[in-house]
C-alpha cells in the first residue's frame, strides 16, 4: 500500500501527541527532503581526527549524498571540499592515503591543500580562463572529541554553539579516558527514523533485550531532553538483584548507571560503567540505514571484559535490528498510520520526532537556544 507523506501539525505535549504518520517513513519524497533540509544544515560525522593525523593525509567521505574529501593541509589544518573537480566533475580522490596536492582522476587538474588550483594540463588556447576562479569548493569542518564534523550549509551555528558546548556539559564525557578498541558496520533493512525512534526510549527494554534488562533498574529511567540532544538515564541494578551467573555487573557501585545520548539528527553516545560507544547512523536510502559503531574502553579494563562487552553490545544490536526492520515492513500496512506516545517513557522519541517536524518545515536552519526542551 502507498502512503504519500501527510505533513500533519506537530503536537508539542508528549500527552496528548500522536507519532509521526507513517508516510514519514515510506514516502521518497520525505527522504528526498530530510538530505537536504537536515542532513545538509545538520553537523555530520564524516571520520576520526587520527585519520588525517598529519599534513596531506586525506579521507573520503559523504555527507547528504554529497561526496567529500577531508585533508590536513600544510598549515595543520583540517579542511573539507566537495570531491568534485571544477572543470567536469571528475572524482579528486578515492579511499585514504597521503598527497601533497589533490590531482584530479579524470583530467590531471591539480590543486593545493588548500584548495586552490595550481596545474592545468592541456589549456593552451581557451580563452577568458582565471584559474584563481576555478579553486575547489570548502565545506565547512570542525572537530569535537576524537571526530570530524562537516556542515554543508553556511548560515548554520558552530558545532561547539549548536550542541557541542552543552552536551559535554550535561553528558561529563570526556573521551581522553578512553581509547577506541572496536568498529563494526550494520546495514538495517530500515528508514533511519525507524532506528532513532528505537534507540530514544527503554520502553522496549523488557521484552526486547532480556540481558540488557538484567542490568538496568528501569523503575528510576528518565529522560533529559535539551534543544538539539536527549539523555537517558537508568541506573545500574543492585549487585544482590536477578541471577549473578547472569549479570554482566556483579558489583555495581553506587551511582553507577547508564545512558544513551541521542544527539540531533544521527549521531549516539551509549555510556556504561566500564565503556562508552559512539553510534553513527547514516541514511542509505528510504527504507536502508548503515550503523557505524565504535567501542571505546579505559586501560583498566581486562582484554576479557573488552571482548565480553562487545559481544554483549552486539548482541543487543541485532535484537534492535530485528525490532526495526520488522517495524520498517509493518509501516507499509493499512492497518497502521499513526500511534501514541507513553508520557512516562517516550519522551524522548517525541523530542526527536519535533526536530524532525521542525527541520522539514521551516524553510530557515532552526535557532540555537539554552537549557531544557521540555
Amino acid at each position: 500500500m502507498r502512503k504519500v507523506w501527510t505533513n500533519e501539525a506537530f503536537e508539542p505535549n508528549v500527552a496528548r501527541a500522536s507519532t509521526l504518520d507513517a508516510s514519514w517513513y515510506l514516502d521518497p519524497a520525505v527522504y528526498e527532503r530530510e538530505l537536504q533540509r537536515i542532513f545538509a544544515r545538520t553537523w555530520q560525522a564524516v571520520g576520526r581526527v587520527s585519520d588525517v593525523a598529519k599534513a596531506g593525509d586525506f579521507i573520503t567521505a559523504d555527507a547528504a549524498g554529497e561526496p567529500l574529501v577531508i585533508v590536513r593541509d600544510q598549515q595543520d589544518r583540517i579542511r573539507a571540499y566537495y570531491n568534485i573537480c571544477p572543470h567536469r566533475a571528475g572524482a579528486l580522490a578515492r579511499g585514504q592515503g597521503n598527497r601533497k596536492t589533490l590531482q584530479c582522476l579524470y583530467h590531471g587538474w591539480t590543486f593545493g591543500l588548500d584548495g586552490s588550483l595550481l596545474r592545468v594540463p592541456g589549456f593552451e588556447g581557451t580563452e577568458n580562463f582565471d584559474q584563481a576562479c576555478h579553486s575547489l569548493r570548502e565545506v565547512r569542518a570542525e572537530t569535537w572529541g576524537p571526530y570530524i564534523f562537516v556542515n554543508l550549509d553556511d548560515d548554520a551555528a558552530p558545532l561547539a554553539e549548536m550542541w557541542g558546548d552543552a552536551f559535554l556539559q550535561t553528558s561529563g564525557i570526556d573521551f581522553t579516558r578512553w581509547r577506541l578498541v572496536e568498529r563494526c558496520d550494520y546495514l538495517i533493512n530500515c528508514n533511519w527514523k525507524v532506528y532513532l525512534d528505537n534507540y530514544a526510549e527503554g520502553y522496549h527494554v523488557p521484552m526486547a533485550h532480556p540481558g540488557l534488562n538484567r542490568e538496568m533498574d528501569l523503575n528510576d529511567y528518565y529522560v533529559d531532553t535539551y534543544r538539539f540532544y536527549s539523555t537517558q538515564w537508568v541506573p545500574v541494578k543492585a549487585g544482590d538483584r536477578g541471577n549473578r551467573a547472569k549479570r554482566r555487573y556483579t558489583n555495581p557501585q553506587p551511582g553507577d548507571k547508564i545512558c544513551y545520548h541521542v544527539v540531533f539528527p544521527n549521531f549516539m553516545i551509549d555510556t556504561y560503567p566500564d565503556n562508552i560507544s559512539v553510534n553513527m547512523l547514516k541514511p542509505v536510502s528510504v527504507d536502508q540505514s548503515l550503523l557505524t559503531f565504535e567501542w571505546y574502553f579505559d586501560d583498566t579494563v581486562s582484554a576479557d571484559a573488552m571482548d565480553s562487552m562487545v559481544k554483549f553490545a552486539d548482541e543487543v544490536q541485532y535484537e534492535d535490528i530485528e525490532i526495526c526492520e520488522y517495524v520498517q515492513t509493518n509501516l507499509k500496512s493499512r492497518a497502521y498510520n499513526r500511534g501514541r506516545f507513553s508520557a512516562r517513557h517516550e519522551n524522548g522519541v517525541h523530542h526527536f520526532q519535533g526536530l524532525v517536524h521542525e527541520y522539514l518545515n521551516n524553510d530557515v536552519i532552526p535557532q540555537v537556544v539554552t537549557g531544557h526542551a521540555t
